[in-house]
């Protein structure tokens, strides 16, 4: 490499020529990152698929629904629960919440991160 850079510049570089070595060194590992960056990408897509990740939708309805809640694995006490916990948030009567749907979420956090948060709390 030393004997490409004296044969193009010789012994000594003028700070122009100094400053386009750098900027067309520095454009060169931009556009290899991009390059990079573009692989990654495609990687993921052949590997996923086209299919995007579900948002969470929310489990409230306030229209009157005629659809009874098929209690699974919780009791009537969890859901009138919820209930009572989605009337007191939108400030409304517990019979103006019809709830079709219960699920869980799956968590995002780790156990580390809900002791620290748990931690955080004070109790009354």
């Amino acid at each position: 490499m030393q004997g490409l850079f004296l044969a193009m510049y010789g012994d000594k570089v003028d700070i122009g020529q100094a400053l386009f070595i750098s900027i067309f060194a520095m454009a060169i590992v931009f556009l290899v990152l991009l390059v990079i960056s573009y692989l990654i990408d495609i990687t993921a897509f052949f590997i996923k698929g086209s299919a995007k990740p579900k948002k969470a939708n929310g489990a409230v309805s306030n229209t009157a629904t005629s659809a009874p809640v098929k209690n699974k694995k919780g009791s009537d006490d969890t859901v009138v629960a919820i209930a009572a916990a989605i009337a007191a948030y939108l400030g409304t009567s517990v019979d103006n919440v019809r709830i079709t749907k219960i699920r869980r979420i799956p968590q995002s956090s780790t156990a580390w991160t809900e002791r620290g948060l748990l931690a955080q709390i004070k109790p009354s």
